[in-house]
C-alpha cells in the first residue's frame, strides 16, 4: 500500500483524479489529507511510526509556499524519523495551481473563454514554478473563476483529468518541474498498476 499524507483536501481530491488515469489501481494507494500544511507537518511523528509498519512507501507532498525548499525538506525529514518505510518527499512550487498553470490547455478545457496561447508564449508563464502566488494568479487570468469555480477544490477536482501527464514529449508536457520530479515518483510504481 502506497500512502500519500497530504496538506489539504483539494490536492487530495486532484491525486484522486490522476492516479487511476497512470493506471495505478485504487485498491494500492490511500490519501490522508490534513487541516492544512502546518496541521500536516505537526502530525507526522504521531501518525508516521504505526502507518509506516503498513505502508510500501510515503508520500508526502506539501506546498512551499515562500519557505526554503532545502530547509522545508530537512523538517519533514525530522519528523521522518521514525518511519520504517521508504518516504519520498515532494514539493509544490509554490504552491498546487502552479501545476495547473504548467498546462494552459488543461485550463482551457475547464474554462472555455481562457485563451491559452495568448498566456503560453509569455516569459512569466515558461517556469510557472517561480510563480509566487499561483492561486492568486488562477484566479485572474480564468475568466469565468468566481462563476464556476470560486474554490481551489473546486477547479483541482475539476482540472485532474485533463492535465498532461506526459514527459517524454516537451510540447506536450506540463511546465512544473515539481509537476515532472512528482510524475516520476508516480510512474515508477509498476506494483501499483492496474493490470
Amino acid at each position: 500500500m502506497i500512502f500519500f499524507l497530504v496538506e489539504d483536501y483539494s490536492m487530495r481530491k486532484f491525486l484522486e483524479g490522476i492516479l487511476p488515469r497512470l493506471g495505478i489501481d485504487e485498491s494500492f494507494f490511500e490519501i490522508k489529507h490534513h487541516r492544512g500544511k502546518e496541521d500536516l507537518i505537526n502530525n507526522l511523528n504521531k501518525i508516521i511510526p504505526s502507518l509506516s509498519k503498513r505502508a510500501q512507501e510515503i508520500i508526502v507532498i506539501i506546498d512551499r509556499d515562500k519557505q526554503d525548499c532545502v530547509a522545508l525538506k530537512n523538517k519533514i525529514k525530522k519528523k521522518m524519523a521514525w518511519c520504517s518505510c521508504e518516504y519520498k518527499i515532494r514539493i509544490a512550487c509554490y504552491e498546487l495551481e502552479a501545476w495547473f498553470l504548467g498546462d494552459m490547455e488543461a485550463i482551457a478545457k475547464c474554462s472555455p473563454r481562457f485563451k491559452a496561447r495568448f498566456f503560453q508564449g509569455k516569459k512569466k508563464y515558461r517556469d510557472v514554478d517561480n510563480i509566487e502566488k499561483p492561486s492568486r494568479v488562477i484566479e485572474e487570468i480564468v475568466p469565468d473563476w468566481k462563476e464556476r469555480y470560486a474554490s481551489k477544490l473546486k477547479f483541482a477536482k475539476t482540472i485532474a483529468p485533463f492535465v498532461s501527464l506526459e514527459r517524454q514529449n516537451l510540447e506536450q508536457a506540463n511546465r512544473s518541474h515539481s509537476f515532472q520530479v512528482l510524475l516520476e515518483t508516480l510512474y515508477s510504481f509498476k506494483p501499483a498498476r492496474s493490470k
